[in-house]
């Protein structure tokens, strides 16, 4: 007999769920309410009143779609994105090897979203004048992974503007005109969707980096990689393949990026397969994080015995390795669920010879504020995130 967990996420069981749900939190919103109002009994007591409503909000929100595996449906239709929204083909060039060359995962057909406006070849573009052209070859162009524990997710507007914004108006060098920094969102297969375990989204990093370094001529050494949640670990496992997975090919064909941005990376997900991985955290009260969610990712992404949690290209937090001096701004919210988790694989990456790893802690901050910052409340303290970013980021690659 089928359990109810395995029928909540089909119909009609599904929307029966949903209602139920819906209305349990309507009826202990007033509650929450009351609760809140006295900043002692907040999650924590720097939270505003709007920021311990919106945090607990998200918790139940996350634990409901973790519980009928709610997820977008794929599709390479442009959508409202338009002519933002780039289909991307495999490449034929021989980079998909080793832990990416599985048996019945392939490289497949995906898309990527442009922020704010496409960027294009500046020696192909005709119409442009010589300074538009000299801004566009001084661009810094950042391949962004998003997060969502591999299940959620799409890297377009409904998902990611808010990250896009933060990463377009502080990363570059602000010119004459405006800051020249363009931001491709990689919408990767996510694991909810049938066959697309790992390697699926790795390989889909490496199609829209080689995307970046063949079709659109953009040299490595402008190219910044970011990743937010299980984007960062995505982002971590990149850097990982080209550096150690047969690199004398990799690195002639996929050069390393000039550095890496990870906003509060998903460093230890095998941890999701044992019980309580986020309530059993000392954080779980100040965060939205919840079991559930964490586990729906996991055992989605890297399925036992077909892909090992624990193994270094999943759980990249006990497996440091050398990234051939790429500079790493590894952030995290001193008051998520993962902080532990990311100090300890930022320390362990620090001890690798040639490494460059700088950790930063955002005081008061729950998990991934990159992303969810604005809907949650925490828009100056994200605001501020970034211009650290920034700051650090132009000193790395000797922007003025």
């Amino acid at each position: 007999m089928a359990s109810i967990s395995s029928l909540l996420p089909h119909h009609p069981f599904k929307a029966i769920y949903v209602l139920a749900a819906s209305l349990y939190t309507l009826l202990r919103l007033p509650l929450w309410l009351l609760l809140f109002l006295p900043r002692s009994l907040r999650q924590h007591p720097s939270y505003t009143f709007r920021q311990a409503i919106t945090v607990r909000l998200a918790k139940a929100g996350v634990y409901y779609l973790s519980r009928i595996r709610s997820h977008p449906t794929w599709t390479l239709a442009p959508g409202p994105e338009a002519h933002r929204f780039t289909p991307i083909s495999p490449s034929s060039k021989p980079i998909y090897l080793g832990v990416l060359d599985d048996p019945e995962i392939k490289p497949a057909r995906i898309g990527g979203t442009w922020y704010p406006t496409p960027y294009t070849n500046p020696a192909e573009e005709e119409e442009e004048d010589e300074e538009e052209k000299e801004q566009k070859q001084q661009a810094t162009i950042i391949l962004h992974i998003h997060g969502g524990a591999f299940v959620l997710g799409d890297g377009r507007d409904k998902d990611l503007s808010y990250g896009a914004h933060l990463l377009t108006t502080h990363a570059g060098p602000p010119t004459k005109k405006k800051n020249n920094t363009f931001v491709f969102a990689v919408q990767y297969r996510t694991a909810s969707n049938p066959a697309c375990r790992f390697p699926a989204a790795l390989q889909d990093v490496v199609t829209a980096y080689q995307h970046l370094l063949v079709d659109l001529d953009i040299p490595a050494s402008s190219i910044v990689l970011s990743g937010d949640s299980a984007g960062g670990n995505l982002a971590i496992a990149f850097l990982r393949y080209i550096t150690e997975e047969q690199p004398g090919v990799l690195l002639l064909l996929l050069p390393k990026p000039a550095a890496a941005l990870l906003w509060c990376p998903w460093v230890a997900p095998g941890v999701a397969m044992r019980p309580r991985p986020c309530s059993g955290n000392p954080r779980y009260g100040t965060d939205y994080m919840t079991d559930a969610f964490a586990e729906w990712g996991v055992r989605a992404y890297a399925p036992s015995p077909a892909v090992d949690p624990y193994g270094p290209y999943i759980s990249p937090r006990d497996h440091p390795f050398a990234c051939l001096g790429v500079p790493m701004w590894v952030q995290f919210g001193s008051l998520e669920v993962l902080a532990g988790d990311i100090v300890k694989f930022a320390e362990g990456m620090r001890r690798v010879e040639g490494n460059e790893v700088d950790l930063v802690e955002t005081e008061g901050a729950p998990h991934d504020i990159f992303l969810m910052g604005g809907p949650l409340g925490f828009g100056d303290v994200a605001e501020k995130m970034a211009r650290e970013m920034g700051a650090w980021l132009r000193a790395k690659l000797l922007l003025v």
